[in-house]
């Protein structure tokens, strides 16, 4: 009669293995192990990421016991990890014409086609796998795995039908829920999430993961009165579930209910560590409450929980910067940079500082990073030609925004601006030509040019522009 557990899942003799095997290193020696024993000792040292070792283990493992298939699988394994895919896939299609029926074969050639991004010969192979196991768990996972190439080639319908069959069988799987919802995030199709998850819940109305992920949808789709509802199920269902009370508490901060938000940030406490993140979202809600000092202090609780938390240090430097001390806030907005130093925001903000202060040169160089890291971005030519301007004078600002228009040539509030800088620099005619393109394309930016530039108005061929314009609507 065999054995119905397995001896090496016994904590004594794991660790008297490890134990033996480590001292026959130490000394120099060759002791004996049975293929069992290496097995364990080469998946201790692969999970350690000490290669060293587990290089040692397989070599000792091959040397005493060198027709052991299931060492073999061990080395492919190995020289995966260590990323020798081709040589991995060699000893797999060895084995494979001995043992064509050995579903770790196939399942292991799978993940390192996946690796290597070949995913129609990952399907393939964990397909193969499928035909030749029995274990319903097994199966599942490994239709999982299936539905997760089919990801990675964007056949996302594939992909949703066979996770959907996943719960037919076994509509209690949260992995295969949250794939699901992961799915349909990746597809872009809020709508399809929302159906899905709202005919789940008709039928499985307890299942906190499908009210959960129903709530994730809701506020993907900025329905976040919705989503609020759908959390406040999820923790009726389970009440210590920590990340629904984080995703209503940032429904509510998207509705600007701040307080409310505040408390509820503060339940996940009750059911989890806290942590840098839910900190730095506390103090965010405080700064826009207008309370400084307790933004401060969260932003502060972020950075001592995890000192590489930048946007909570960026966060210290903007209400420094609010509050005229110029000096901290650069010390703060100096970290977020040391943490992310291409991060466009961070630089922004950094230029934002430095202009404020008078320094023209370093101002400029924070605002070029910031075009560098988001040439997109439709505010920093505004800003960029404004200190350009101030300091130095008004044709280089108007070329700073001929330069912004050459990268972003519909960004009509470029237009608008440079209006306002030809009427000052009495450019009548250049002003007209922009005010048309301005006018043909984007109307409501005349506000944004009445607004930083009243004086328009004295310029009698720029109002009968507008009022031709207006007359033609």
């Amino acid at each position: 009669m065999e054995d119905d557990f397995d001896s090496y899942n016994d904590e004594t003799d794991y660790t008297a293995s490890l134990d033996r095997f480590e001292e026959m290193l130490r000394a120099g020696e060759s002791y004996f192990f049975d293929v069992e024993e290496f097995e364990v000792l080469v998946d201790h040292y692969l999970d350690k990421s000490d290669i060293n070792k587990a290089k040692q283990a397989i070599d000792f493992s091959l040397l005493q016991h060198p027709t052991a298939s299931v060492l073999k699988l061990k080395k492919a394994q190995f020289l995966s990890a260590i990323h020798k895919p081709n040589k991995a896939l060699a000893i797999l299609n060895s084995l494979e014409l001995l043992e064509p029926f050995n579903s770790e074969i196939f399942s292991i050639k799978a993940s390192i086609h996946s690796q290597l991004r070949q995913h129609n010969k990952a399907i393939e192979n964990f397909y193969k796998a499928l035909k030749l196991i029995n274990d319903a768990s097994e199966k599942t996972n490994l239709k999982i795995s299936i539905a997760f190439e089919y990801e990675n080639l964007n056949q996302f319908d594939k992909a949703i039908g066979i996770l959907k069959k996943l719960l037919q069988k076994n509509p209690e799987n949260e992995t295969v829920l949250y794939e699901l919802a992961f799915c349909y995030n990746l597809k872009n199709d809020t709508t399809g999430s929302i159906s899905f998850f709202s005919d789940f819940i008709e039928e499985h109305p307890y299942s906190y993961s499908a009210w959960y992920n129903l709530g994730v949808a809701y506020n993907r789709a900025n329905l976040f009165e919705k989503a609020i509802d759908a959390y406040d199920f999820t923790i009726a269902i389970k009440e210590d579930f920590a990340s629904a009370y984080f995703n209503k508490a940032n429904s509510l901060a998207l509705l600007e209910k701040y307080i409310e938000a505040i408390n509820t940030y503060k339940e996940t406490f009750e059911y989890e560590e806290p942590d840098a993140t839910t900190y730095y979202y506390i103090g965010e809600c405080y700064e826009k409450l207008g309370d400084a000092e307790l933004a401060i202090s969260n932003y502060s609780k972020s950075t001592k929980l995890d000192p590489f938390y930048a946007d909570a240090w960026a966060g210290m430097s903007v209400i420094n910067e609010s509050e005229n001390k110029s000096q901290s806030a650069v010390f703060y907005i100096k970290k977020a940079l040391e943490l992310e130093n291409n991060n466009s925001e961070y630089w922004y903000i950094y230029g934002d500082i430095l202009a404020k202060t008078g320094l023209f040169d370093e101002a400029m160089i924070s605002y070029n990073k910031v075009i560098e890291y988001d040439e997109e971005n439709e505010e920093i030519w505004l800003d960029k030609a404004e200190i350009v301007k101030d300091h130095e004078n008004l044709d280089k600002g108007i070329i700073v925004l001929y330069e912004g228009l050459e990268k972003q040539p519909e960004n009509y509030l470029l237009y608008a601006r440079l209006v306002a800088y030809l009427l000052m620099n009495r450019k009548i005619d250049e002003a007209i030509q922009s005010l048309i393109v301005l006018l043909t394309n984007d109307k409501e930016n005349v506000s944004a040019l009445m607004e930083y530039y009243p004086e328009a108005i004295n310029f009698p061929k720029i109002v009968e522009l507008i009022d031709n314009f207006k007359e033609e609507k």
